[in-house]
């Protein structure tokens, strides 16, 4: 969709946007640079060290390169370049036609566009909810071991930003990983996930849009997804983050291998938490 040239001193690299990147990480240290996306700003300027010049080969392409200025980075180009070329369907005509028209006057506001016409999209959304593992290490011996939810609660909003960044590193909606059957993915918009504090506990929260609801055999294929999201996707890479706390640092992960371990919508859960604990149906916030 977008060409960057980079140039570094005498050495010179073109990147296509988007790209995944580690990918595009990999590309610039073959010239020499070590900058992250996020530090190399879009600037041609000979003075500067890094010179960044954007170009395309469509009108959609030349539309959205002339919207980034030297406050914008190369990470920004890359994420906004992937949130057009992945645009929904149901939406990609008008977007294209607004972009081509000059109807942005930054990449900021084409990426709200983005979220703000694909959020129409939605009618339904349904809330999935997992426990949370939470294992600390040792600073002294190095040991790894299992500690209370307590520590979940505690540290609710430091793991609601890991959590959030740990999607931001990824170009995709989690929605986008699933292959499901056509008429579950025809439904499915987004997923985001979260946690939750309920009844004391800090629980996985995945939050579903959609355009309809599921039927059963779909809902099962979405579960599925999540399941295999939370062991061996997101969830894989999330455990591998440390949250730093005054007792050591924790580390959080949506799935584990026990028996008691499950993945249900909010009405199953809302009657797990009523048959376990007593609750009643009110008393359990945010469901």
């Amino acid at each position: 969709m977008i060409n960057a040239l980079i140039r570094n001193r005498d050495q010179t690299a073109v990147l296509k946007l988007p790209d995944d990147p580690f990918n595009l990480q990999y590309d610039l240290s073959q010239i020499g640079i070590r900058s992250r996306l996020r530090d190399i700003s879009i600037n041609d300027d000979e003075d500067s060290d890094i010179q960044v010049k954007l170009f395309a080969d469509s009108d959609i392409g030349n539309s959205l390169a002339v919207l980034f200025k030297p406050s914008h980075s190369l990470e920004d180009a890359n994420l906004c370049a992937h949130m057009v070329e992945n645009a929904r369907p149901e939406i990609l005509e008008e977007l294209e036609q607004h972009i081509v028209h000059g109807q942005y006057f930054s990449p900021q506001a084409v990426m709200e566009d983005i979220k703000a016409m694909t959020e129409e999209l939605i009618s339904v959304t349904v809330n999935y909810y997992c426990p949370l593992q939470i294992h600390m290490t040792d600073e002294e011996y190095g040991d790894w071991y299992e500690v209370d939810n307590g520590y979940g609660v505690a540290h609710e909003e430091a793991i609601r930003e890991l959590v959030k960044r740990e999607q931001e590193r990824d170009l995709h909606n989690m929605a986008d990983y699933f292959d499901g059957s056509e008429s579950a993915k025809s439904k499915l918009v987004c997923a985001v996930w979260d946690v939750q504090e309920v009844g004391g506990e800090l629980y996985g929260v995945i939050h579903t849009g959609l355009r309809e609801a599921f039927s059963p055999a779909e809902e099962k294929e979405w579960i599925d997804e999540l399941i295999g999201q939370a062991a061996d996707g997101f969830g894989e890479g999330l455990e591998q983050r440390e949250i730093k706390t005054d007792d050591g640092d924790i580390y959080v992960s949506f799935w584990h291998s026990g028996n008691d371990y499950f993945m249900e919508n909010e009405m199953d859960f809302q009657q797990r938490m009523s048959d376990n604990l007593g609750f009643e149906e009110q008393q359990i916030g945010g469901i």
